[in-house]
Parts: structure tokens; C-alpha cells; sequence
């Protein structure tokens, strides 16, 4: 069963209300982080609120490989007061060599207050050496921000009823890093690479480290909107694309990657008439999972199904455009798409 043609489309043209952050213009503060290089902005941002530092040399390192001790000291210090790091006098890990350790009191802090690491009795080895992995990274950020006074985060409950596969290293909802993976596509600390993969299991680089924590950040001041309607439109132009080519298990990963990017902006801070166009991003994106269903229950000759979810698709468009006006275009393209199939999938019916 083939979906409609591919036309236009433009969320992106709609998120262009929302305003992102912008690094103001400045003279780079590392010679190896030009202004034109991809964590410029994440890295000026931090070294202004004093969470990164760079070396005697004057250069930052981006491509350095992150320690998992050096991890937790990113995450950790601007969470603690530093008097409060002095008076830590050892550590429970048998590979850290206590208060002579620079990094004995935030792994202490890491594994007592903010309880984002484990330690005695569960383990009692940290493996501070280790390169952290990403999705050790973004574990360990979300979680030190659950006690946080103002806009707690909690990776384990926010969005907790989607339990969708969202690429083919990410597709078990039950596998430790999923929740954690979930919430940085959420909150548009993450996306796909090129292959389509969430790679949990990278190592990071300090440039790296600085994007993903500056994102965070970003997020949480609710200027993330328009980046996560940009990657529901991007990973919907996708799904169009990969339908084409059959590709069906990468289209599903695309379409609930775009969901969780438009529930992402839902749950981000907005303004009452920034509502409409975001709610209507969410159902266009649920109607995408649905043409998905739709197209993949074709692949598999059950065809009731491929009506039930056409219909689904149909109306989540009709509510898109009940939102927001602006996304008529779109809505009504997804309901072309959902027409074509359902007519096809009840000629078939016909048939038999």
C-alpha cells in the first residue's frame, strides 16, 4: 500500500514564532571554538554560568573524551555549594583515592544528595577513568535536577505512558537507559543521527557533554519550542520518505520520535497563544504514528486494520486543524493520505 505523494510541508515555517536561544556575538573564549563550530554556543553559555572551564592554554578540548569522574563534576558543581564539597573528607569507592581525589567529593555528592550514581553497598567501584557513555550522561544530568526547587525533572514519570520503539538501539521501552533517552528526545537534548540511531552507548567528547547539558538547560527555560517542532517536521519529511522505500520499522521509529518531540514542546513553558499551534503539532504527529500503523498493517494484509487506522489518522488531522488554522495544509495532506489508503484497503475487501 503506497502513501500519497510527498508535498511541502511546514512546521518548521510555523515554529518560526517561537524565538530559540541565541548566543550573543562574542569573541570565542577557547582558540579551538571558533563561532562557527557546532558547540560554540553551548560552550560560551556554560563558561559564562561557570559549569565548564577550559585549559591553561586557552583552548577547551572538544574532542577530548569525557571522563565519567569528569561527567559527574560537570553535573554536579553548579548543583552544590563549594564549602559544602570541602568539609567531604573520602569516599566510598575502592578505585577513588579519597580526599587526595579531585573527584571524591562530587562523587560523594553525586552518589549521597543527589543519589544519581550508585555506590557501597551496591558497588564499590566507580570506574572513574572509564569514558562516559551517552546515555550514562544524560541519566545522570536528569536525574540530579529531580530536587531542584524550581521545575523538577523526573525522567521516570514524565511521559511514562509512552512506551513506543524509538530507533533500532533504542526499541526496548524496558531497558534501562530507555527512559532516560526518552526524556532527552523529549526535550530536544538528542535525535537521530544520519542512520537513524539514538547510539546510548557513545562515547562523549567534552563539546559534546557541553551541547547536551546547554540543551538541558535551554529546555528547561521553555526556549526548546521551536528546535522540537523542527524535529517533528524533520523526522515527518522522513517518514514520508522511508515509507517510499518500504522501510517500515524505520518509519515507525520516525513517527513516534516525532511524537515525543511535539510532547516534548506541549510540556515545555508557553505562552496561552503559543497552545493552539502546539497542540495541533501533537495530533499532526500522532496522525503520522497512525498512517505508519496503517501502512504497516497493509504490508501484512490485515486490512480492517488499515481502515481503523486511516480513520484515526483522518480524524487526528480534523483536530490539528480545529488547534491552529495554519496547520490546515498539512492536515489536510494527511488526510489525503489516510483517504487514499483506506479507499485502497476497502477495494481489496471488495475483492475477497
Amino acid at each position: 500500500m503506497t502513501p500519497a505523494r510527498r508535498t511541502t510541508l511546514s512546521l518548521l515555517a510555523i515554529a518560526g514564532a517561537f524565538s530559540p536561544f541565541a548566543a550573543s556575538a562574542q569573541t570565542p573564549s577557547f582558540t579551538d571554538v571558533p563561532s562557527d563550530h557546532f558547540a560554540f554556543s553551548a560552550v560560551e553559555f556554560l563558561k559564562q554560568n561557570n559549569i565548564v572551564q577550559g585549559y591553561a592554554d586557552g583552548t577547551f578540548k572538544p574532542s577530548k573524551t569525557v571522563t565519567r569522574a569528569e561527567a559527574v563534576k560537570i553535573i554536579v558543581a553548579p548543583l552544590v555549594q563549594a564549602e559544602a564539597l570541602v568539609k567531604i573528607d573520602g569516599t566510598g569507592f575502592a578505585d577513588v583515592r579519597g580526599v587526595a581525589d579531585w573527584a571524591a567529593p562530587y562523587l560523594e555528592v553525586a552518589r549521597g544528595p543527589l543519589a544519581i550514581i550508585d555506590g557501597p553497598p551496591k558497588t564499590d567501584k566507580f570506574r572513574p577513568g572509564d569514558p562516559v557513555k551517552k546515555a550514562e550522561f544524560l541519566k545522570m544530568l536528569e536525574l540530579a535536577y529531580r530536587s531542584v526547587q524550581t521545575d523538577p525533572v523526573d525522567p521516570l514519570s514524565m511521559f511514562s505512558e509512552i512506551r513506543m520503539p524509538l530507533s533500532s538501539d533504542v526499541a526496548d521501552p524496558n531497558a534501562w537507559f530507555y527512559p532516560y533517552m526518552r526524556y532527552a528526545l523529549a526535550s530536544s537534548m538528542t535525535m537521530a543521527d544520519s542512520q537513524g540511531k539514538l547510539v546510548p552507548g557513545k562515547d562523549l567528547s567534552r563539546g559534546e557533554v557541553a551541547v547536551l547539558h546547554y540543551r538541558f538547560l535551554m529546555y528547561r527555560q521553555g526556549v526548546r519550542k521551536q528546535a522540537l517542532l523542527s524535529l517533528a517536521e524533520s523526522e515527518i519529511v522522513n517518514i514520508l520518505r522511508l515509507l517510499d522505500a518500504s522501510s517500515i520499522a524505520e518509519a515507525d521509529f520516525a513517527s513516534n520520535r516525532a511524537y515525543i518531540a511535539s510532547r516534548g514542546a506541549l510540556a515545555s513553558k508557553h505562552d496561552a497563544d503559543e497552545e493552539g499551534i502546539i497542540k495541533g503539532a501533537v495530533k499532526t504527529s500522532e496522525g503520522f504514528v497512525a498512517l505508519v500503523d496503517a501502512y504497516e498493517a497493509g504490508a501484512k494484509g490485515d486490512l480492517q486494520t488499515v481502515l481503523a487506522r486511516a480513520s484515526d489518522a483522518w480524524h487526528l488531522a480534523e483536530k490539528a486543524k480545529e488547534f491552529s488554522s495554519a496547520l490546515g495544509t498539512l492536515a489536510s495532506q494527511m488526510q489525503q493520505i489516510a483517504k487514499t489508503m483506506a479507499d485502497q484497503a476497502r477495494a481489496a475487501l471488495e475483492k475477497k
